[in-house]
């Protein structure tokens, strides 16, 4: 090696670790499977090779903790408090991913302050290169929590059900998300559908409003069949991309890739 190329790789700088892409599930209103979806979404992901990150963002309620069956002793309030690390609040869920818990009922996390959001965003992007995928399981509505997780995400996933109902509060979501120049590109899946052609037909309603009234787009990614397994899973509390690999539903979680690309 000469003296010019010694110099030159001195002054080279080094290549950083790639952050986690934050990749936030979100929903206008509650009961659409929203965060069955992010728990399926983080397994398949995993099982691919993803380094994961779940992160519970209904903080007061411990929505993942029901689903997965887990009852971890910290929670993300330990971590506010400065009370644990971060290394010692998560929870891994069977060597495949990780999860940050919420609370179970904590009032305090339902809506945090300025200076708690803070907080958790510090954690987050702190630890942001330990992962390759950060799946935020914001909580149902558009309350200042929710509008936190739109905020960092690099892709919103809009879950939405065939329903006139869910159509409205979806739209609702995205206007919020809008108004709070969240940049964020979105897309929606269609939970529960029968027929592919609901789904396409649900999106299209979506992506039109959105288009016409707030001048933003909405790609459509793909929709869940309506899955006996699915109700299985839920009962057993074991995501249905592991209890049934090769039903309807997982076929259809595991299309899902466009996030991880």
């Amino acid at each position: 090696m000469n003296v010019n190329t010694a110099a030159a790789l001195e002054l080279e700088p080094q290549a950083l670790p790639r952050p986690a892409r934050i990749i936030t599930v979100a929903s206008g209103k509650g009961g659409v499977g929203k965060t069955h979806l992010a728990t399926n979404l983080a397994l398949a992901w995993a099982r691919s090779g993803q380094r994961v990150l779940l992160v519970d963002g209904d903080l007061g309620l411990a929505n993942v903790n029901v689903v997965l069956g887990l009852s971890p002793d910290r929670n993300a309030s330990h971590l506010l408090d400065g009370k644990s690390e971060f290394s010692d609040v998560i929870t891994r869920y069977r060597d495949y991913f990780d999860i940050l818990p919420a609370g179970s009922a904590l009032t305090k996390l339902a809506e945090l302050d300025v200076g708690g959001q803070v907080r958790l965003l510090d954690v987050l992007m702190a630890h942001g290169h330990d992962y390759d995928i950060m799946i935020v399981d914001a909580g149902a509505g558009i309350g200042s929590n929710v509008r936190l997780a739109l905020s960092i995400a690099d892709e919103i996933l809009v879950v939405m059900n065939p329903e006139a109902t869910s159509l409205t509060d979806a739209y609702a979501l995205v206007k919020v998300a809008s108004l709070s120049q969240v940049q964020a590109p979105f897309g929606v899946v269609v939970n529960r559908v029968r027929q592919a052609e609901e789904a396409r037909e649900m999106h299209g309603c979506l992506d039109s409003a959105a288009r016409s009234f707030l001048g933003k787009q909405v790609k459509f990614q793909g929709y869940v069949y309506q899955d006996n397994s699915v109700e299985r899973a839920m009962r057993n509390q074991d995501p249905f991309v592991r209890s049934a690999p090769d039903s309807p539903a997982a076929r259809c979680v595991r299309s899902l890739w466009w996030t991880a690309q």
